[in-house]
């Protein structure tokens, strides 16, 4: 009762916020064990070498630690280079993908503005036609009306002519003013069919793109997507790499458990003396708790 007691005692006076604090529960319960040791002169031999392989077993575990902590330290720096390359990997591309996206809302935008430039310089041409037409027509009202004075003026110079002389016709004079309505009225139906033939080209070509700028398009759109494949792959592989360091080390750290784990279960199996005090076997399972935090 009084070793328990003080066992109590010495475990509560102990704070779990020290940094050694399984260290000193060990020393408690091993000071413990010292005392049972000189106590039990029957039992001595068996207790101290029981004492004593479990202190070469703690200290083999602190060696195996000790050596891990390399290769911990080396993951770790090729985790954090790993994640490294891979967030400068993310920036870049999203600095890239920004970039394109400007580009081709640039682009957009000038496809825009070249409609727009083509919808006003259409406007402009089919103002300029109207005005055209309208003008061809005020001209050829104008030629015609001329012509009709000319022949009516010649009319007259002829019946002037006849009054005045024997008469003597002149048959291709005769017809000259019929032959100009023949004329007038062949070239105002000319001019119709040319200006259905005009409306019908507006009407059909008013939302062709011009093959230049397509073809411009295009290749621009190709070379995106070219670099976005390119920039994917990187990606791919640089993730493959990380994946294959963080199964690699994971599998390190359970095959070091199963050992330790096997190597105690063998040694326990292969003893035939009495079985441990508890608070011997609640201080070995501390132990293994802090000597393999990484498998957590």
């Amino acid at each position: 009762m009084y070793m328990e007691s003080y066992l109590n005692k010495e475990l509560h006076s102990i704070s779990p916020q020290e940094p050694k604090y399984q260290e000193l529960k060990l020393q408690v319960h091993r000071d413990i064990f010292g005392c049972y040791i000189k106590e039990f002169q029957t039992y001595q031999p068996i207790l101290s070498a029981i004492r004593k392989e479990y202190e070469n077993m703690l200290a083999y575990q602190q060696d195996q630690i000790q050596e891990l902590e390399p290769l911990r330290s080396h993951l770790r720096l090729v985790r954090e280079e790993c994640e490294r390359k891979i967030q400068a990997r993310w920036g870049e591309e999203r600095a890239e993908i920004g970039a394109l996206k400007r580009e081709k809302q640039q682009l957009q935008r000038d496809i825009e503005a070249m409609r727009e430039n083509e919808k006003a310089t259409q406007t402009v041409v089919e103002h300029v036609q109207r005005e055209l037409s309208k003008q061809y027509l005020r001209y050829r009202e104008e030629r015609d009306a001329r012509r009709l004075l000319i022949g009516q003026l010649s009319d007259l110079t002829r019946a002037t002519v006849k009054t005045e002389t024997p008469a003597g016709d002149n048959a291709e004079e005769d017809k000259d003013p019929v032959e100009l309505q023949l004329a007038l009225k062949v070239c105002r139906v000319d001019l119709t069919r040319a200006q259905e033939e005009l409306s019908k080209m507006k009407a059909e070509y008013w939302d062709v793109v011009p093959r230049r700028n397509w073809d411009t398009l295009e290749e621009t759109h190709k070379q995106t997507l070219l670099q976005l494949h390119t920039l994917q792959a990187d990606f791919n592989q640089v993730k493959s790499e990380y994946d294959t360091l963080l199964e690699l080390h994971n599998n390190r750290g359970d095959v070091k458990v199963e050992t330790l784990d096997s190597t105690s279960v063998q040694q326990l199996e292969t003893s035939d003396e009495p079985a441990l005090p508890p608070a011997l076997d609640q201080s070995e399972e501390n132990a293994e708790s802090n000597d393999f935090p990484a498998s957590n």
